[in-house]
């Protein structure tokens, strides 16, 4: 694991996933969803975009999704090598109609969510530290 990656402590995990509930459940929070990244190939299909297609996902399903992560999805914290001043992003996956999705984002403030991606798994998931 590099120096700007960790895993949380599970208190801390757990109290970020109570939080991130709050902020789902409030009908003023927002999720940006970046649906493409610079130099991503548009026919990738593992891209966030072509994968929330591929789900026939939109805005309220990724919220759903959001709203029911675990402790046991969870994967690492990773710092923000663009904005190192801001907040962390939180990596998770899940399996979502058969098929692991890598899940990272972070809160931005508080009603903004900034879902960085969300995509079917290039290469195999890393092993989840609190999976029971």
């Amino acid at each position: 694991m590099g120096d700007d990656e960790y895993i949380e402590e599970i208190e801390n995990l757990k109290f970020f996933l109570k939080k991130l509930q709050h902020l789902l459940n409030d009908s003023n929070c927002q999720i940006d969803i970046q649906k493409l990244r610079r130099g991503e190939d548009l026919l990738d299909p593992n891209n966030t975009n072509n994968t929330m297609f591929d789900l026939d996902y939109g805005s309220e399903d990724i919220r759903e999704e959001l709203l029911t992560l675990k402790v046991g999805d969870y994967i690492k914290t990773v710092k923000d090598r663009r904005y190192p001043d801001t907040s962390n992003y939180w990596i998770f996956s899940k399996n979502i109609k058969g098929r692991d999705v890598y899940i990272k984002f972070k809160i931005r403030s508080v009603n903004k969510i900034h879902l960085m991606s969300f995509h079917y798994a290039i290469r195999q998931i890393e092993e989840k530290p609190y999976k029971y």
